[in-house]
């Protein structure tokens, strides 16, 4: 009688832990994976050095330059229907290859047909995927003058639960990466089959470019990646943030939390593993890391180096925090970038 009381008791507070631990993962992903109303790397951050004051100022004037250059509104589909948003800019003396509307719908899941592929020049195309919790403008402003100076046409996309996009959760890569695969394909449409797109994707927009490097509809207008601090393994990555900015043991809470990823994000933490895909990427990758990341270990760039078996380039910045590197180091960053684009394309032509 007393061992059946034991193991009902027992048996009650193991179920009454296991609902605790579940509610809490679902508080965690609700609050971390939804949508946020703050655009901004640096905004996330409560306390801010001087330094960081003076990079958030920066930052924002480039935001608020961009804002008032001229661009086209862009709208694609997803292959599960949500609608996502999209900035072309476009050089000074470049024509639109699609100038017959604004606002363009495409379905993802359909296949772009290629067209103006009679043009004579090939136009280079930046496609921009932003990090954690932020949008097209508010990581990629800073690049902007860059762009434009060396003739770039460059798309600002939003993902999905960010900024003008549709989503409730967002993806962390793994349905980014589609999404993604959609806008390059759409660019195929819009600048024709000799046009040539480099993805460069910044943080949680690294991973996702990354994660495409290796797949089946990556069209073949896509010459190379840049990559500034991506993570190497979406597991991994919650695992050093529980452990580093929540205070937690990953061992059981990773499980658990994985499983509400599953059941509300529609994805597995281990399908997103950056590090296989680029085994066998089908394109060249300029790999891009802080020595002084603590969100992104700098650790996991070595990683994804070393574990790339084609055409790749490492730029380690000195003294830059995550997401940091360009506004630390402009120069080299622009160096390697420049030089990264001009190989690409050399041994494309």
């Amino acid at each position: 009688m007393k061992k059946r009381k034991i193991i009902k008791k027992t048996g009650i507070v193991v179920l009454t832990a296991a609902s605790a631990m579940n509610a809490f993962c679902t508080y965690i992903f609700v609050k971390a994976f939804g949508r946020k109303k703050e655009n901004s790397i640096i905004s996330r951050k409560r306390k801010r050095s001087p330094r960081e004051e003076k990079q958030a100022a920066f930052m924002q004037e480039k935001k608020d330059w961009l804002d008032h250059l001229p661009f086209e509104e862009l709208h694609i589909k997803s292959y599960d229907g949500l609608r996502l948003y999209g900035r072309l800019y476009l050089p000074q003396g470049s024509t639109r290859s699609d100038a017959h509307s604004k606002t363009m719908d495409v379905q993802a899941s359909q296949p772009c047909s290629n067209t103006d592929a009679s043009s004579s020049n090939k136009t280079t195309i930046i496609l921009c995927i932003h990090g954690y919790h932020s949008d097209g403008i508010g990581d990629f402003a800073p690049f902007a003058p860059f762009y434009l100076k060396n003739k770039y046409i460059f798309c600002l996309v939003d993902d999905r639960a960010h900024g003008q996009s549709e989503g409730k959760y967002i993806g962390f890569g793994y349905h980014d990466r589609y999404d993604c695969l959609a806008w390059a394909n759409e660019l195929v449409r819009r600048f024709g089959n000799r046009c040539e797109i480099f993805l460069h994707g910044i943080s949680m927009g690294a991973a996702t470019v990354l994660s495409c490097c290796n797949a089946k509809q990556l069209p073949s207008q896509v010459k190379g990646i840049i990559s500034d601090c991506a993570f190497s393994s979406g597991w991994e990555q919650v695992a050093h943030v529980m452990k580093s900015r929540l205070h937690l043991p990953a061992f059981p809470l990773l499980s658990v939390y994985n499983k509400v990823c599953q059941a509300m994000g529609g994805y597995n933490l281990k399908d997103i593993s950056p590090v296989d895909c680029v085994k066998d990427s089908k394109v060249p990758i300029l790999f891009i890391h802080g020595d002084e990341d603590h969100f992104v270990p700098t650790s996991m760039v070595y990683r994804l180096y070393h574990a790339c078996k084609g055409h790749k380039q490492l730029l380690i910045v000195r003294g830059a925090a995550h997401a940091m590197s360009y506004l630390v180091d402009p120069k080299a960053y622009q160096q390697a970038f420049k030089d990264f684009i001009k190989r690409c394309s050399g041994s494309a032509s």
